[in-house]
C-alpha cells in the first residue's frame, strides 16, 4: 500500500516543477477577420472588373481556404524566401501573401471569386498586412501599458518598504 502511494505522488507534479509545454495556436478567427476586412476594402478600392466575390458562401470559404494555405504553404514559401525576405526587411512577406491569395483565387471552382491579377492580389495582401499591422499595433500598445502599470505599482511598492529600513 505504501509503495502505491508513493508511486501516486512521484507521478504529480510539485508546486516548483518546471514543466514544459507547447502550445499550438492557430488564430484562426482573428486570422479570418483580417483577411476578411484586407479582401474587401481592397473590393472597394479597385474596379468590380477585377476583384470580385460573388456570395458570402463562396466569400467564406476562400477566408478558410487561405487561410489553410497560410497554415501549410506559407511556411515553405518564408523558408525559400528567407534571403529575400530579410533583404526587404519584411515587405517581401506582403508578395508571399498575395500568391497565397491569388492561389486560394484559383484553387477554388466557383464562378463568383475572381481575381484577375498577381497585382489585384498584391494590393489584397497590402490591405490585409495594413490591418494585420494595426492589430498588432493596438495588441502591443495594451501589453507595454499592463507592464508598465506593474512596473509601477512594483516601484511603488519598494519605495514603501524602503521606507521602513534603517541603515547604520
Amino acid at each position: 500500500m505504501r509503495m502505491q502511494n508513493e508511486d501516486f505522488h512521484a507521478e504529480r507534479p510539485r508546486p516548483g516543477d518546471v514543466r514544459i509545454t507547447r502550445r499550438v495556436e492557430l488564430n484562426f478567427w482573428r486570422t479570418c477577420l483580417l483577411n476578411a476586412a484586407g479582401l474587401l476594402l481592397a473590393d472597394i478600392t479597385t474596379s468590380s472588373d477585377q476583384l470580385c466575390f460573388g456570395d458570402i458562401w463562396s466569400f467564406s470559404l476562400l477566408i478558410v481556404t487561405i487561410w489553410f494555405l497560410n497554415w501549410i504553404i506559407k511556411p515553405v514559401l518564408v523558408v525559400f524566401t528567407l534571403p529575400f525576405i530579410i533583404f526587404t526587411m519584411g515587405i517581401g512577406m506582403m508578395f508571399i501573401n498575395a500568391i497565397i491569395i491569388y492561389l486560394a483565387a484559383r484553387i477554388l471552382p466557383f464562378d463568383g471569386i475572381m481575381v484577375s491579377s498577381y497585382w489585384v492580389a498584391l494590393w489584397a495582401s497590402f490591405w490585409v498586412s495594413v490591418f494585420s499591422w494595426g492589430v498588432a499595433m493596438a495588441r502591443s500598445e495594451r501589453i507595454i501599458r499592463r507592464v508598465l502599470h506593474k512596473n509601477g505599482n512594483a516601484q511603488e511598492n519598494a519605495k514603501n518598504k524602503d521606507d521602513d529600513v534603517i541603515d547604520v
